[in-house]
């Protein structure tokens, strides 16, 4: 059943009443994705608005990630030759790493990071071999977690005891979320992608992408297959209950995408690293 919350601050559940506002770079960001008709020069003038954002994203765009031939010197460009969506990813990408930096300082925290990347390296994959929007399924990848990375910033050191603990014991991680929260972190990440108005498709996969796909091969199976993959080959953000190899997560994929899906565990976690390094 689909988790309905109210978006208002005098509403924030009181788990979040302490989370730190989002900077204004990031809320702009947000904003580009909530629009589907956003051109170049509007996207362009968002995000040179903040030349810090500008310069890292213009670094990553001149990295080994996509290895361009000629270097790109300015947003337009990175634009144009990358796709507004691409450069709407990216400059996501960007705003939360500049936001969470911080927590990072926390082993745990950062695993917490680097497994949202990879799943959305991960879900852009699986989308490519869906015939999917890669894009759209990197940033559902990317927001999938939100909610958790928002409950580190929260209470870090709490909440990196409760994944080390339950690195000793495999736990229902969602309980334990609501035993200290009293929400779980796909609560969280309901409610906050709602106060953000975003489109409801990442809303669905931040409140259900712990849940076991029925029917159509959708953005939130996507999601979800993705966080598992990213588990399988190293990027756990937190011990799973009931782990699966790789091969054991290709096995519960429908036959098109199993099939167009690379399937060797080592290769695909180097490949993964790399993405995340190249970020990084």
């Amino acid at each position: 059943m689909p988790v309905t919350l109210q978006r208002t601050h005098a509403q924030r559940p009181w788990a979040l009443i302490d989370l730190p506002p989002f900077p204004a770079v990031a809320m702009r960001v947000l904003k580009l994705l909530s629009k589907d008709d956003v051109g170049m020069k509007e996207l362009t003038r968002e995000i040179q608005a903040d030349p810090a954002l500008s310069l890292e994203i213009l670094t990553i765009a001149n990295s080994a990630l996509f290895g361009f031939r000629s270097e790109v010197r300015n947003i337009l460009q990175a634009t144009a030759l990358m796709g507004a969506e691409r450069v709407k990813a990216i400059a996501l990408t960007v705003a939360m790493k500049g936001y969470l930096t911080k927590s990072f300082q926390i082993p745990a925290l950062l695993a917490c990071w680097r497994h949202s990347l990879a799943s959305a390296f991960l879900a852009e994959d699986l989308a490519k071999a869906a015939l999917m929007e890669k894009e759209f399924a990197y940033i559902a990848g990317l927001l999938h977690d939100v909610g958790r990375l928002a409950l580190g910033m929260i209470k870090p050191m709490e909440y990196a005891n409760l994944l080390a603990a339950a690195d000793e014991k495999p736990v229902d991680i969602l309980e334990q979320e609501r035993e200290l929260f009293g929400m779980d972190h796909c609560h969280a990440g309901a409610w906050l992608t709602q106060a953000w108005k975003l489109p409801k498709p990442f809303v669905e996969v931040a409140t259900h992408h712990h849940e076991k796909p029925s029917g159509k091969f959708d953005i939130v199976s996507i999601v979800h297959y993705g966080c598992l993959m990213a588990d399988a080959v190293g990027f756990e953000a937190v011990r799973p209950q009931e782990p699966h190899s790789l091969q054991e997560v290709l096995r519960t994929l429908p036959d098109r995408e199993r099939l167009r899906f690379r399937s060797d565990p080592e290769q695909l976690a180097t490949q993964v690293a790399m993405r995340i390094n190249s970020l990084e």
